[in-house]
């Protein structure tokens, strides 16, 4: 494996357009990441009755650094699109990266607009069957811990182009070393 090459996993605050950054990055390489998407792995596990609605998330995020980890050993790279809201989905996901080697990246979208940012949540439509997305006072009132590190921060500008409606946000992981 050349030491250029990089696994990454992602994650940030919701409603910010992460899974339209993660497909316009995934689709401009020509060895695309496996994307996992946190809401796609929960939605399935509620309509299998493995996790019933409105319980707290978490199970997701484990089955998807089981699959992470597994893409990674075998020398692929990941993008994990994911909330990512406190200090310990982070540690898991830098655990995951760190147990193959990899590197970890997260990325956390801030709109710095709080106009746009209800503007863009009360827009939004799911691409997921099933899942029904948060409310503006459920995303407010979730718990969320601003990264404390930023190593990739990015605003948003209001009005600015998209290819769909904003989703939810992402976390990365890499093996070249750096952090």
């Amino acid at each position: 494996m050349s030491p250029d090459r990089r696994r990454r996993a992602a994650g940030g605050r919701q409603d910010l357009r992460l899974p339209e950054i993660l497909r316009l990055r995934a689709g401009r390489r020509p060895d695309q990441p496996t994307w996992l998407r946190i809401d796609s792995i929960e939605q399935a596990l509620r309509d299998t009755g493995e996790m019933l609605p409105g319980m707290p998330a978490g199970a997701g995020y484990y089955v998807a650094a089981a699959v992470a980890r597994d893409v990674l050993a075998s020398g692929g790279d990941v993008l994990v699109e994911c909330v990512n809201p406190l200090p310990i989905t982070r540690r898991l996901w830098e655990e995951t990266a760190s147990a193959v080697g990899a590197r970890f990246l997260a990325v956390e979208l801030i709109c710095s607009d709080e106009a746009e940012h209800r503007r863009r949540a009360q827009q939004r439509v799911s691409d997921i069957k099933g899942l029904e997305l948060p409310g503006w006072q459920e995303i407010t009132h979730r718990d969320y811990v601003p990264l404390a590190l930023r190593p990739t921060s990015a605003s948003t500008p209001p009005g600015s182009p998209s290819p769909r409606p904003p989703g939810p946000s992402s976390t990365s992981a890499s093996r070249d070393g750096t952090r």
